[in-house]
């Protein structure tokens, strides 16, 4: 058997999400999940999240895309995944505002938990970007979490990807999965779960192919929220049928198949 942990991004979007990932852990579908503490939602959610600290690793999802972010630099508005993603490789970032804002979310996560994070990952995967990680890096040299994780999306599975998750590889993932081997930091070993979160692709069918052809110690993305979702997060269409799969006895079957068990990662 090899070990898969499956990571639920956007824990503290909203309670649809936080529901759903929830529900997840309690029924031992999902091992890992990790916190949008940007999020207006996150201060309500912090009580369900302590309920789930004894099944699952618990981490910190850096937000540099969406909505405001908690340091001064970024109090209006933080960039755009474009601005990100130019700005980034073109040497444009302001490296002290990253690592403030990298602190900043640090810092809350730490200070409303009361535990460091298990793992970092990024909204959008911003934390492998150029400057973004070498400032993500300072920020654990800081705090010195013990037994801390980093999500690596490099070596990606692309099944279900396409253009998306070569962007998403190129843009700084195994640049940043050769720092993260280099410095003796633990990652995972393979990673999938990337497609275009839409109904059209069926989600057992990429699930099927991701858990046949992840490493032993990889991790899969998902994005699972219920239906009172509606409008009010973005892809819920998706989200919701990710959280029917995953609860549901087919997936448990495929992994099976797969001859996977689901652990945490640390």
């Amino acid at each position: 058997m090899k070990r898969i942990t499956l990571c639920a991004d956007d824990f503290g979007m909203h309670p649809a999400v936080n529901n759903a990932i929830a529900s997840l852990i309690k029924a031992d579908r999902i091992h890992a999940t990790s916190c949008l503490v940007t999020s207006e939602y996150w201060q309500s959610s912090i009580g369900q999240l302590q309920a789930l600290r004894d099944k699952a690793d618990i981490g910190l999802h850096l937000n540099f895309t969406e909505g405001n972010g908690l340091s001064e630099s970024f109090l209006e508005g933080l960039p755009s995944l474009n601005k990100m993603l130019i700005f980034s490789h073109l040497g444009l970032l302001n490296e002290q505002a990253i690592e403030e804002e990298i602190i900043a979310q640090y810092q809350a996560f730490l200070n409303d938990t009361g535990q460091h994070p298990d793992f970092i990952d990024g909204h959008q995967h911003v934390h492998h970007l150029p400057v973004v990680r070498s400032a993500l890096l300072a920020t654990i040299r800081r705090f010195q979490p013990e037994n801390i994780w980093v999500r690596s999306v490099s070596p990606m599975n692309r099944f279900g990807g396409g253009f998306k998750s070569w962007v998403i590889e190129q843009s700084g993932a195994k640049k940043m999965a050769q720092i993260l081997n280099t410095k003796g930091i633990r990652c995972n070993q393979s990673f999938a779960g990337i497609y275009s979160l839409t109904t059209q692709q069926n989600v057992r069918e990429l699930m099927q192919e991701w858990l046949k052809d992840s490493s032993d110690s990889g991790l899969i993305m998902c994005h699972p929220a219920k239906s009172e979702a509606a409008v009010q997060v973005d892809h819920y269409s998706a989200r919701e049928k990710e959280y029917s799969y995953l609860l549901g006895e087919q997936f448990l079957d495929d992994c099976q198949s797969a001859q996977v068990s689901l652990e945490r990662l640390s």
